[in-house]
C-alpha cells in the first residue's frame, strides 16, 4: 500500500527491475551458447511476471503508460541503432523469422490493464480483493508462461509441424496445459468460483487461446493471447456451471473438426485454426444458426473446384480467412450490439460472394476452354443456392422467393466486382492484394444484400 500511494517510486522500482532483467540476459546471451529463442522467452517470461505486479501498485493508467512505452523505446532503439544492437541485440533479435512480437507485448500489457480498469465486476471475488487485478493476471500469466512453455516446447520437440506456420501439435498441446493452470490455479485461490466452474472455464478458455496463438503469425499471438483471454475470462466469470458446459463442447468439437478436416482442405493449419475460432465466435454471439453460411462455405468449395491434384494444396493463408470474416464480422457485431437478428440476410450474402468469388476464379483456372461469364454464372447460382437455401429453410422469412433473388444480384454484383478487379482470374494471385479486393467485393455485395432486404421489408409493412 505505500508503493500505491507513491507511484513514481514503483515506476522507478519496476524501471531498475526491467533493466536489471534485460542487461542480465544480454550479458548471458553474448557469452554463451544459449539459443536465441531461449534467451527471447527467458526476456518474455521475466518482463512478464514483472509486468503482474501493475494492478497491485498502481490505480490509474499513466503509469503503465509510461512502464510499457519506455520499454517499446529501448526494444525499438536495440532493434535499430546498430551500436545498442551489438551489445544488447542478443537477447531479443537472434531469431532466423520476422517478428514483432516484442513490440506487441507492451502494447498488450498496457490495453490489458486499461480494459481490466474499466470493467466493473464481472463476477465472484473474494473478500478484500477486486476484480481487476484478476482480469489482468490471467491474460498476462498466460502470455507469459504458456506462449513461452509452447515456444520452446514446440522448438525441442515439435514433430508435427503446422502447414504455412512456424507452429506445431506438440508446442500447442504444451501451451494448453500450461494455459490451463494459469486459468484453474487463479481461480481457486484468488475467487469464489466454484470448482467446477473453475474446471469448466480453464478448459475452454485454454482451448480457445490455443486457438488464438495458433492462427497468429509474426509475434501477432502477444496481441492475440491475453486481449482475447480477457475478453472470453471477463465474458465466463459470470456464468454457473449449465452455461459453461455448452462453451466447452463446441470447442471441444471445433477442435475436432479441425484434426479431421487437416487434410481434406486447401486451409492452412493457422488459416483452419483462424476459422474455427471464428465460427466459435459466432455460435458464442449469436447462436448456431449464423454457423450455417460458413459452413455453407467449405461444402461448396469442394463442389465448386474441381477435384484435382493441385485443387488439393494447402494455399490459402491466414489473410485469406481474415478476408472471408471481415465483413462478416461487421454484420455479427452489429446483430449483437442492435439484437438484430434479420442482418443474419447481409451475413449470408458475404459469405455466399465469396464462395463466388472462389468458384469463379477455380472454374476459369481449370476449364480455360469455357468462357469467364459461364464459370461466373455457375459460381453464382451454384453459391447463391448454396447459403440461401438453409437460410431460408431455418428462418421461413417473408417473401422468400425475393430474398433469394435479392441475394443472387447481390452475390452477382460483389463477384463482378472481384472479377473485374482481378488483372487474370484465370490465374488469380495469392496476394494480399487479392485477399483485400475479394474482402471488399464481398462487403459491396453484403452491403448491397442489407439494402434489398431493407427495401423488401419497407414493402411488405
Amino acid at each position: 500500500m505505500a508503493l500505491v500511494e507513491q507511484p513514481w517510486v514503483a515506476i522507478g522500482l519496476v524501471l531498475a527491475a526491467f533493466l536489471a532483467l534485460f542487461l542480465t540476459l544480454a550479458a548471458i546471451a553474448r557469452g554463451s551458447r544459449v539459443a536465441p529463442e531461449v534467451s527471447r522467452k527467458l526476456f518474455h517470461v521475466g518482463s512478464g511476471l514483472l509486468t503482474l505486479s501493475f494492478p497491485f501498485l498502481f490505480r490509474e493508467l499513466w503509469p503503465v503508460l509510461l512502464l510499457t512505452g519506455a520499454s517499446a523505446v529501448l526494444l525499438i532503439s536495440v532493434r535499430h541503432l546498430p551500436v545498442l544492437r551489438t551489445h544488447l541485440g542478443h537477447v531479443a533479435h537472434r531469431v532466423d523469422r520476422t517478428t514483432r512480437g516484442d513490440l506487441y507485448f507492451p502494447i498488450a500489457v498496457l490495453a490489458v490493464f486499461w480494459l481490466s480498469q474499466l470493467s466493473g465486476t464481472p463476477g465472484p471475488t473474494a473478500p478484500g480483493l477486486r476484480t481487476e487485478p484478476l482480469l489482468f493476471v490471467i491474460p498476462i500469466l498466460m502470455l507469459t508462461l504458456a506462449d513461452a512453455t509452447g515456444a520452446l516446447v514446440g522448438g525441442r520437440y515439435g514433430r508435427t509441424p503446422y502447414v504455412g506456420a512456424s507452429k506445431s501439435l506438440e508446442g500447442s498441446i504444451a501451451f494448453l496445459a500450461t494455459g490451463f493452470l494459469c486459468v484453474h490455479v487463479p481461480l481457486l485461490l484468488w475467487s469464489t468460483v466454484g470448482r467446477t466452474e473453475s474446471l469448466l472455464i480453464a478448459s475452454t478458455l485454454a482451448l480457445l487461446v490455443m486457438l488464438l496463438e495458433g492462427s497468429a503469425w509474426r509475434g501477432l499471438d502477444n496481441l492475440f493471447v491475453p486481449i482475447g483471454g480477457f475478453f472470453l475470462l471477463r465474458a465466463y466469470l459470470p456464468m454457473d456451471a449449465a452455461a459453461l458446459w455448452p462453451r466447452l463442447l463446441v470447442t471441444l468439437a471445433l477442435v475436432a473438426l479441425i484434426m479431421f478436416a487437416r487434410r481434406r482442405t486447401t486451409l492452412e493449419d493457422a488459416a483452419l485454426v483462424a476459422g474455427a475460432f471464428f465460427c466459435y465466435v459466432a455460435w458464442a454471439v449469436m447462436g448456431w444458426v449464423w454457423l450455417m453460411p460458413p459452413m455453407a462455405v467449405v461444402a461448396g468449395y469442394r463442389w465448386l473446384s474441381p477435384h484435382t491434384s493441385d485443387n488439393r494444396r494447402r494455399i490459402h493463408d491466414v489473410p485469406a480467412m481474415l478476408s472471408i470474416w471481415a465483413p462478416a464480422v461487421i454484420w455479427l457485431v452489429l446483430a449483437r450490439a442492435r439484437g438484430d437478428a434479420a442482418l443474419l440476410f447481409p451475413y449470408t450474402v458475404a459469405f455466399g460472394a465469396h464462395l463466388a468469388m472462389f468458384g469463379t476464379s477455380r472454374l476459369a483456372a481449370q476449364f480455360p476452354g469455357r468462357s469467364i461469364a459461364s464459370a461466373f454464372g455457375r459460381a453464382v447460382i451454384v453459391s447463391g443456392g448454396m447459403v440461401m437455401i438453409p437460410y431460408l429453410l431455418v428462418t421461413s422469412a417473408q417473401g422468400s422467393l425475393w430474398l433469394l433473388l435479392g441475394a443472387m444480384a447481390s452475390i452477382a454484383i460483389g463477384t463482378a466486382a472481384f472479377v473485374r478487379a482481378e488483372p487474370d482470374i484465370r490465374h488469380a494471385s495469392l496476394t494480399s492484394r487479392r485477399w483485400v479486393s475479394q474482402g471488399a467485393a464481398a462487403a459491396v455485395a453484403s452491403a448491397t444484400g442489407w439494402v434489398a432486404m431493407s427495401a423488401l421489408h419497407s414493402l411488405v409493412s
